[in-house]
């Protein structure tokens, strides 16, 4: 299929476009990365493919970003990436090369409680590296491999500390997967809290207050305002059953499979861009992710303008991306880092000062891991703010609605109870 790719060439200090013929879009990466180059971007624009047609900075469907390629074979979508790492790390570590440690695991693969999806993703890796290719062109046609991975693993087969990469890979990998546990566990109670209420309301309005409503029907008087529209609510919920459950059915099938294509977490992240106070703290996650992975790879040997680049291909969001090629520009104009960044909106006061110290000592990736690290703290902090602010409120607001539900349901029972006295 005919493809266009946006890489940087380190060699002309400049980003380049073309089109080129590739059987996929990891075969296409994998040829940019065996020339040295820097992947930034991708367009099928041929036919013979049924993949999506524009894949920006790699990006597969999903809030779960940040991979090289389209939507990876198989065998990369199960792979446990942080596992494999330390795997490769220990054998590394023991004495193998690359070639042997790769052998070492497709052996591994072949064995009983092996998947063959590891096999077949350690068969690729071992045919590439007989190829003559490097480790990290392997891992792009391989596909699913993280592009922060493949930046500093790319980045240490310049050094040759493959190993120190991988543990700096690790430690990047367990900053964002510890935020997003604190945010996914974060969002799982007040959700329990959101469906419970809603069942015991439904419970109470399609089978009690329907009961209760009999009760009335020969009570002398009229019932109350309130207690005449939850009477009216209730039996309109009862005569439509069928196809509210329908309809309910529908729309659960619907947000799951928007789920899995990637819409749903997709609309979410509109909708939070939108709203300025939760835009402002997604952005410290963002941030942390950020830097994070500029210390990541500054530490393996990437150039801070190289890093900056790789940095625009992360999944970080429009603005992110535009931003980090906008600071990227600057370095290469002789903007001091510093500068650059402010200038793009990706640093605060704080984070600026501590630019300028690592200016002065050159201890940039010291300096950088601290402000991921602050960021990180400042979003793990939100989080638990909100999440305790919000329990309470959640309660509340379910104990309101149910509370209201019974008390209007037992008016007319009071109403009787006040004629017999």
């Amino acid at each position: 299929m005919l493809i266009r790719l946006r890489w940087f060439d380190p060699a002309a200090n400049a980003v380049r476009d073309e089109q080129i013929e590739a059987p996929s879009h990891e075969a296409a990466v994998a040829r940019v990365l065996a020339g040295a180059g820097v992947f930034l971007s991708s367009e099928v624009i041929g036919h013979g493919d049924d993949q999506s047609s524009a894949q920006s900075g790699g990006q597969a469907p999903g809030w779960r970003r940040a991979l090289l390629g389209g939507t990876p074979p198989a065998a990369a979508r199960k792979l446990d990436v942080a596992g494999w790492c330390r795997e490769l790390r220990v054998l590394l570590r023991a004495g193998m090369t690359v070639v042997e440690a790769i052998e070492a695991l497709r052996a591994q693969g072949d064995g009983p409680s092996a998947t063959p999806a590891h096999h077949a993703l350690h068969e690729a890796l071992h045919r590439a590296l007989q190829q003559g290719q490097r480790l990290s062109a392997a891992m792009a046609s391989a596909g699913g491999f993280p592009a922060v991975l493949l930046a500093s693993v790319q980045a240490s087969e310049r050094t040759g500390a493959l190993p120190e990469a991988l543990d700096d890979y690790l430690r990047y990998h367990e900053m964002i997967e510890s935020l997003r546990r604190k945010l996914v566990s974060a969002a799982i109670y007040p959700a329990l809290v959101l469906a419970l209420g809603a069942v015991i309301v439904l419970f109470l309005l399609l089978f009690v207050v329907p009961r209760f409503s009999a009760m009335t029907t020969d009570m002398r008087g009229s019932l109350s305002g309130a207690t005449g529209a939850l009477m009216a609510v209730s039996q309109w919920l009862v005569q439509h059953t069928p196809g509210l459950a329908a309809v309910g059915l529908i729309g659960v099938l619907a947000l799951m499979w928007g789920w899995r294509r990637g819409w749903a977490l997709a609309g979410l992240a509109r909708a939070a861009e939108a709203l300025g106070p939760i835009r402002r703290r997604l952005d410290e996650f963002r941030l942390a992710k950020l830097y994070q992975a500029l210390a990541l790879m500054y530490r393996g040997g990437c150039a801070l303008d190289e890093a900056l680049l790789r940095c625009a291909a992360l999944g970080l969001g429009p603005r992110f991306s535009q931003a980090a090629l906008a600071a990227q520009q600057a370095l290469l104009q002789g903007v001091r880092l510093s500068d650059a960044l402010s200038q793009a909106g990706l640093t605060d006061a704080v984070g600026e000062r501590l630019l300028r110290v690592g200016e002065r000592s050159g201890n940039f990736d010291q300096v950088l891991q601290t402000i991921a690290e602050r960021h990180a703290e400042r979003f793990a902090t939100i989080v638990e703010r909100a999440t305790r602010l919000a329990e309470p409120i959640l309660l509340m607001l379910v104990a309101l609605a149910v509370g209201g539900v019974v008390v209007l349901m037992y008016m007319p029972v009071f109403d009787i109870a006040g004629s017999l006295g």
